[in-house]
């Protein structure tokens, strides 16, 4: 594999901190990316200048040797940004927010990232052991402010082992992204606020793990996003994708000001909810200073969040947990409790709030009618079915309106933690009709409810609807609370 030293010939950068290397260092890239991929290396010990954007290509690694470090160069007449296979200069963006008619309009979110990788990049990594440190400067309105690292539409990468620090605006925004790791990172020293860890906006399949951060704002979040105001040249949400498949794991998280982890939910406005839906998210063994979710989108009238689906906590330790993050609308959670009735319950959502079993024989159809099918072909029982709290001291009514055919199918009550089931009922309707589960859990806690179809029955179940009614709503729909200093304290 190719291995280039962006200060050998013919790239030739002065790694004296006084040299705008960008040029040295982009041509080194490009280089690598022209072989078929490689290794770009910032030697160890060595300063580079660089005016941004340093811009990833397909295959390409750019390795930062033992203390190496990249500083952010505070001359706006160099900074480029890539046309193609071309970079041209563009007019930085001064100050802190760009317009007084949009909330939080950050002008990182116009300005274009210190390490950029553009719209279909995929295959590359930044790694080592060096130092990402942006401009120095007094002057809130005359420090260039861009994004350290950040990612519109890219896939197949990893960011490891290095350090940002001395940062001007959000740390690392990957921005509609799959198949990526955020690996043993180190962020701190932000500067003139706003100083977010991580922003994972309509990302899939990622992985936070072993990083280090005391952030000035929100240190790594979840954001579901949809027609952002904010959108520039180098990105948009206006075709987002779902967050789903992500693992935060193994981190130590502080912050400043606001959370450690946690998720913004404001796709709402997206017609269709599959598109900025969350779902399959695991978050254990971490340490979070203070967790909570944004959930009202200051772009929307509209007071709903998307939909979120499974989402597990395990072996964490949580010093603050806000309140916002009881309020958010979670089925099939773990660690915290779920909510209290069936969302989606007409599929008008298509599968958004269900979770389902063997995935090859369910699926939702969203036509003139709207429904979950259940497929009686095929091995191994299949089933739809939502995670609620049910509280142990109410009668419950589970009512399902079917079409099975000639063979019975199940309605289900399972303890969540256990897999054990609590009740259930065989019912036929040869034709559409409602049937009904009428149960009591023997303690409070987190249960599936739904409707299985045995395996190789021959014939299909439809699921038209689904509710459940009795669950007390009168219950405190949190645990115990302490106020410490501004903050909730959940009692576990």
């Amino acid at each position: 594999m190719l291995k280039v030293s962006v200060t050998q010939e013919p790239f030739s950068a002065g790694a004296d901190g006084k040299t705008d290397d960008r040029k040295a260092i982009q041509s080194a890239i490009d280089y690598a990316c022209s072989q078929g991929g490689g290794t770009v290396v910032l030697d160890a010990g060595k300063t580079f200048l660089s005016s941004g954007s340093i811009v990833m290509r397909d295959g390409v690694t750019l390795f930062f040797g033992d203390g190496a470090l990249l500083q952010q160069s505070g001359d706006a007449s160099a900074y480029v940004k890539p046309v193609g296979d071309r970079y041209e200069h563009y007019e930085i963006i001064f100050g802190h927010n760009y317009s007084e008619k949009i909330k939080w309009s950050h002008v990182w979110y116009k300005n274009y990232p210190f390490i950029f990788a553009p719209e279909g990049t995929r295959n590359f990594a930044v790694r080592g052991k060096g130092t990402i440190r942006m401009a120095d400067g007094d002057d809130t309105n005359k420090v260039i402010k861009t994004c350290p690292v950040g990612f519109y539409r890219v896939s197949d990468f990893e960011i490891a082992d290095i350090e940002i620090t001395n940062y001007h605006g959000y740390a690392m925004m990957p921005f509609t992204c799959r198949n990526g790791v955020f690996r043993n990172l180190v962020i701190s020293g932000w500067t003139f606020g706003n100083g977010d860890g991580i922003c994972m906006m309509n990302c899939r399949d990622m992985r936070v793990t072993g990083c280090r951060m005391f952030t000035g704002d929100d240190a790594v979040y979840i954001f579901s996003s949809y027609k952002d105001p904010r959108k520039s040249e180098w990105w948009s949400s206006d075709e987002p994708q779902p967050s789903v498949n992500i693992e935060i794991d193994s981190n130590n998280l502080r912050t400043n000001h606001c959370k450690s982890f946690g998720m913004i939910l404001w796709g709402i406005d997206c017609p269709d909810p599959e598109k900025t839906e969350v779902r399959n998210i695991y978050v254990h063994d971490n340490y979070f200073e203070t967790m909570g979710n944004w959930l009202y989108n200051p772009y929307t009238s509209k007071t709903d969040a998307p939909p979120v689906t499974n989402v597990r906590f395990e072996n964490n330790v949580i010093d603050g947990i806000e309140s916002n993050f009881f309020e958010t609308v979670i089925t099939d959670m773990t660690g915290f409790r779920s909510a209290r009735h069936i969302q989606n319950g007409g599929f008008a959502g298509g599968r958004v709030f269900w979770s389902y079993k063997n995935r090859d024989r369910v699926s939702f159809v969203r036509e003139d009618e709207n429904y979950a099918l259940i497929s009686g072909d095929g091995s191994g029982e299949a089933e739809v079915y939502q995670g609620l709290y049910i509280d142990g001291n109410s009668p419950c009514i589970f009512e399902a309106e079917l079409e099975t055919g000639n063979t019975p199918c199940l309605l289900f009550v399972r303890n969540a933690e256990t897999g054990e089931t609590v009740t259930s009922v065989l019912t036929d309707c040869t034709v559409r009709d409602k049937s009904f589960l009428h149960f009591q859990v023997p303690e409070s806690g987190n249960y599936h409810i739904g409707i299985r179809r045995e395996a190789g029955s021959g014939e299909n179940v439809k699921v038209f609807s689904a509710k459940l009614t009795g669950n007390l709503d009168n219950v405190p729909p949190f645990g115990s609370f302490t106020a410490t200093g501004g903050k909730l304290i959940f009692n576990y």
